[in-house]
């Protein structure tokens, strides 16, 4: 993503805006934690341990649990407009896609990714799907996102419909399960007002793509498997950075993308630990020394532009949904089916459907070709052999031409 390419760079524009960011650098001191204990301390208890050691795997698992995660607060939400895909790294990747597949590639994964969002928000809605197939739904938006955050696509387009093993599914659960107790009922509030994969308007033009997991109310939230008992100095940064951009439209008056954030927070998947940070806690005057640096890096005052900003979320007044308890907290198998089969069956519907389209037209053509022959022999018969267009309206209807 273009804010990595800033916080490892060598420029002189990314050391200025590394020198912003190590400026207000928060100590560890000042974070606390949703369930009392100390920050990345060891007093933290690991409740989903780590089963594979591939790296790339690892990250598929990451990235899957974010996009649960945000189906989840979504499901939960009285917000009717917090979509958990729109935005998404997943989008940009299928769009990406279509500049560097060929035709029927590009068509059939575009396919499978409609499919999978129309299931995503289906169960939003409904509640509908078992939670194996969320699940599998997710791995595949997962390397969607691996796709475009590499700049590369595999040679064998197949990779993106393996779904994923038992294990990993039930890694993924057990990760979704955690966030939904530990989470969600300690930050999410019926009238929470909740961005996923938020934009940043004019400070995103100025520094390219950004990746923030959502906002809820006034917080920055952050979502990862793996924090451990280290200071995460990466995603600490990042975070302090999305929240200057939110300054720098405030600024430079792009007020829906000013979002009024007064705290930082950072969920760890396999801990169940929630830090956070309050802006109020760190010192006013560096914070606004770091905003100017930012301003003068990226030359925000010769290139402000007015920018198509997201509509404003309403809240729906509907009552909450109750939750439903049976999801994610027993590894369900009612009726399990692999999670490419309900795609392959719309497919082999539509498939079917142009199929009988081609039949009907066949039989038709069929049916004029032998009425065409019997209406010629009567016709010779009776007439003789003269086609010419005024014998045969003669013939047939007694009329001269």
């Amino acid at each position: 993503m273009a804010l990595d390419s800033y916080l490892r760079g060598t420029s002189p524009v990314d050391e200025m805006i590394m020198s912003a960011i190590d400026g207000i650098m928060p100590e560890k001191r000042l974070f606390s934690t949703i369930s009392g204990r100390e920050a990345f301390s060891k007093g933290y208890n690991l409740c989903v341990e780590k089963s594979s050691k591939s790296d790339i795997n690892s990250t598929l698992i990451e990235l899957a649990f974010r996009y649960i995660a945000k189906i989840l607060v979504s499901a939960y939400s009285n917000d009717i407009n917090c979509d958990p895909l729109q935005y998404s790294v997943a989008s940009r990747s299928i769009e990406n896609l279509k500049w560097r597949l060929s035709g029927e590639y590009y068509d059939e994964l575009k396919e499978r990714f409609d499919y999978g969002v129309m299931r995503v928000n289906d169960y939003i809605e409904t509640g509908e799907d078992s939670s194996e197939n969320i699940v599998q739904h997710c791995w595949f938006f997962a390397k969607l996102d691996i796709c475009y955050r590499r700049g590369a696509v595999p040679s064998d387009i197949g990779q993106f419909f393996q779904p994923a093993t038992d294990e990993e599914v039930r890694e993924v659960l057990a990760l979704a399960t955690k966030f939904r107790r530990s989470f969600i009922p300690s930050v999410i509030k019926p009238t929470s007002r909740i961005i996923i994969n938020p934009q940043f308007g004019f400070g995103e033009y100025l520094i390219g793509e950004v990746d923030c997991d959502m906002i809820i109310d006034n917080t920055i939230v952050d979502l990862r498997t793996d924090i451990g008992h280290s200071f995460p100095y990466e995603r600490v940064a990042k975070s302090l950075l999305y929240y200057l951009l939110t300054e720098i439209n405030s600024e430079f008056n792009d007020t829906d993308s000013a979002y009024p954030i007064r705290r930082l927070a950072f969920y760890s998947g396999r801990y169940g630990e929630t830090e956070v940070l309050f802006l109020e806690d760190m010192d006013g005057d560096e914070l606004s020394k770091a905003l100017e640096k930012i301003i003068i890096a990226t030359e925000a005052k010769y290139k402000i532009k007015s920018q198509n900003t997201e509509e404003n979320h309403t809240l729906n007044q509907s009552p909450k949904r109750t939750e439903r308890e049976n999801f994610l907290d027993e590894y369900d198998y009612r009726e399990r089916e692999n999670y490419n089969d309900g795609y392959n069956r719309v497919v082999k519907e539509k498939n079917h459907h142009i199929f009988r389209k081609i039949l009907i037209f066949l039989i038709i053509i069929s049916l004029l070709v032998v009425v065409f022959f019997y209406a010629k022999e009567w016709y010779t018969s009776t007439y003789g052999a003269d086609y010419s267009f005024s014998s045969i309206i003669h013939n047939l209807f007694g009329w001269d031409i």
